[in-house]
Protein backbone atom coordinates (compact mmCIF):
# COMPACT_ATOMS: atom_id res chain seq x y z
CA UNK A 1 0.00 0.00 0.00
CA UNK A 2 1.45 3.61 -0.85
CA UNK A 3 1.74 6.53 1.75
CA UNK A 4 -1.21 8.19 -0.61
CA UNK A 5 -3.67 5.48 -0.11
CA UNK A 6 -4.02 6.49 3.46
CA UNK A 7 -2.75 10.32 3.58
CA UNK A 8 -4.49 12.38 0.76
CA UNK A 9 -3.20 15.86 -0.13
CA UNK A 10 0.67 14.81 0.36
CA UNK A 11 2.53 18.07 0.92
CA UNK A 12 6.25 16.70 -0.08
CA UNK A 13 7.75 17.24 3.24
CA UNK A 14 9.42 14.03 3.15
CA UNK A 15 9.39 13.11 6.70
CA UNK A 16 8.61 9.42 5.73
CA UNK A 17 11.80 9.09 3.74
CA UNK A 18 13.71 9.53 7.27
CA UNK A 19 11.23 7.79 9.47
CA UNK A 20 11.73 4.51 7.25
CA UNK A 21 14.22 2.42 8.64
CA UNK A 22 13.99 0.11 5.11
CA UNK A 23 14.85 2.74 2.80
CA UNK A 24 11.84 1.60 0.81
CA UNK A 25 10.45 5.48 -0.22
CA UNK A 26 11.50 8.07 -2.57
CA UNK A 27 10.03 10.78 -4.00
CA UNK A 28 9.03 11.21 -7.70
CA UNK A 29 7.50 14.32 -9.27
CA UNK A 30 4.38 13.17 -11.02
CA UNK A 31 2.96 14.74 -13.83
CA UNK A 32 1.24 17.90 -12.28
CA UNK A 33 4.79 18.89 -10.73
CA UNK A 34 4.30 17.62 -7.03
CA UNK A 35 6.57 15.66 -5.19
CA UNK A 36 5.10 12.29 -4.13
CA UNK A 37 6.54 9.30 -2.21
CA UNK A 38 6.45 6.19 -3.69
CA UNK A 39 6.90 2.91 -1.70
CA UNK A 40 9.23 -0.10 -3.09
CA UNK A 41 6.65 -2.71 -1.71
CA UNK A 42 9.25 -5.67 -2.03
CA UNK A 43 11.59 -3.26 0.33
CA UNK A 44 8.92 -2.32 2.79
CA UNK A 45 8.29 -4.50 6.07
CA UNK A 46 4.96 -2.68 6.66
CA UNK A 47 6.18 -1.13 10.16
CA UNK A 48 4.30 1.84 9.57
CA UNK A 49 7.08 4.80 10.64
CA UNK A 50 6.55 6.49 7.14
CA UNK A 51 2.56 6.99 8.71
CA UNK A 52 3.84 7.67 12.23
CA UNK A 53 6.49 10.49 10.94
CA UNK A 54 4.03 12.00 8.81
CA UNK A 55 2.48 15.47 9.71
CA UNK A 56 -0.76 14.86 7.66
CA UNK A 57 -1.28 11.55 9.43
CA UNK A 58 -0.20 12.50 12.57
CA UNK A 59 -0.27 16.32 13.08
CA UNK A 60 1.98 18.26 14.74
CA UNK A 61 1.23 21.75 16.17
CA UNK A 62 3.23 24.73 15.14
CA UNK A 63 4.31 27.18 16.53
CA UNK A 64 3.23 30.82 16.00
CA UNK A 65 5.52 32.91 13.64
CA UNK A 66 5.51 36.59 13.25
CA UNK A 67 7.55 36.47 10.33
CA UNK A 68 7.75 34.50 7.61
CA UNK A 69 10.83 35.22 5.05
CA UNK A 70 10.76 35.39 0.90
CA UNK A 71 10.51 31.43 -0.77
CA UNK A 72 13.45 31.07 -2.91
CA UNK A 73 13.30 28.21 -5.58
CA UNK A 74 16.34 26.55 -4.18
CA UNK A 75 14.82 25.47 -1.36
CA UNK A 76 12.11 23.46 -3.42
CA UNK A 77 15.66 21.59 -4.73
CA UNK A 78 16.83 20.70 -1.15
CA UNK A 79 17.16 17.04 -0.61
CA UNK A 80 14.94 17.40 2.59
CA UNK A 81 16.00 13.88 4.25
CA UNK A 82 19.33 15.56 3.79
CA UNK A 83 18.08 18.22 5.66
CA UNK A 84 16.92 16.97 8.21
CA UNK A 85 19.26 14.33 9.20
CA UNK A 86 21.47 16.94 9.35
CA UNK A 87 19.58 19.42 11.38
CA UNK A 88 18.50 16.41 13.75
CA UNK A 89 22.40 15.59 14.11
CA UNK A 90 23.60 19.27 14.68
CA UNK A 91 20.79 19.42 17.53
CA UNK A 92 22.04 16.22 19.47
CA UNK A 93 25.31 17.57 19.02
CA UNK A 94 23.97 20.58 21.68
CA UNK A 95 24.54 23.00 18.02
CA UNK A 96 22.67 25.80 17.65
CA UNK A 97 20.88 24.89 14.24
CA UNK A 98 18.92 27.40 12.20
CA UNK A 99 16.32 25.60 9.88
CA UNK A 100 15.10 27.47 7.12
CA UNK A 101 11.22 26.03 5.27
CA UNK A 102 7.99 25.78 4.38
CA UNK A 103 5.23 24.99 6.77
CA UNK A 104 5.40 21.84 5.80
CA UNK A 105 9.14 21.25 6.15
CA UNK A 106 8.97 22.60 9.68
CA UNK A 107 5.74 20.21 10.63
CA UNK A 108 7.96 17.14 8.92
CA UNK A 109 11.34 18.19 10.78
CA UNK A 110 8.96 18.77 14.27
CA UNK A 111 7.62 15.22 13.44
CA UNK A 112 10.70 13.81 12.97
CA UNK A 113 11.99 15.44 16.31
CA UNK A 114 8.83 13.74 18.30
CA UNK A 115 6.38 16.48 17.80
CA UNK A 116 9.26 18.73 20.20
CA UNK A 117 11.39 21.57 19.07
CA UNK A 118 14.66 22.03 20.60
CA UNK A 119 15.43 25.19 22.29
CA UNK A 120 18.86 24.93 20.32
CA UNK A 121 16.47 25.34 16.97
CA UNK A 122 15.63 28.59 15.17
CA UNK A 123 13.39 28.36 12.63
CA UNK A 124 12.85 30.56 9.39
CA UNK A 125 9.78 29.92 8.18
CA UNK A 126 9.06 30.79 4.38
CA UNK A 127 5.86 32.15 3.12
CA UNK A 128 3.95 30.34 0.25
CA UNK A 129 1.37 32.21 -1.62
CA UNK A 130 -2.06 29.90 -1.83
CA UNK A 131 -2.69 31.58 -4.71
CA UNK A 132 0.64 31.59 -6.39
CA UNK A 133 2.38 28.76 -5.20
CA UNK A 134 5.62 28.17 -6.18
CA UNK A 135 5.22 24.35 -5.46
CA UNK A 136 1.80 22.54 -6.75
CA UNK A 137 1.84 21.21 -2.98
CA UNK A 138 1.34 24.77 -1.39
CA UNK A 139 -1.90 25.10 -2.77
CA UNK A 140 -3.52 22.40 -0.69
CA UNK A 141 -1.36 22.85 2.41
CA UNK A 142 -3.01 22.25 5.55
CA UNK A 143 -0.86 24.10 7.79
CA UNK A 144 -1.89 27.91 6.45
CA UNK A 145 -4.98 27.03 8.22
CA UNK A 146 -3.29 26.89 11.77
CA UNK A 147 -3.82 30.06 13.73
Amino acid sequence: MQITDRVKNCNGCSACIVGCKYSAIKMVTGEDGRKYPVIDENGCNKCNNCLLYCPLYNPVTLPQFDDFYEYDDEYYERDMPKVYRATKRSIKNGVTTDFTGTLCQIAGLKSLMGDKLSHDLRLYPLFCDRENPRRPECKDCIFWDVE
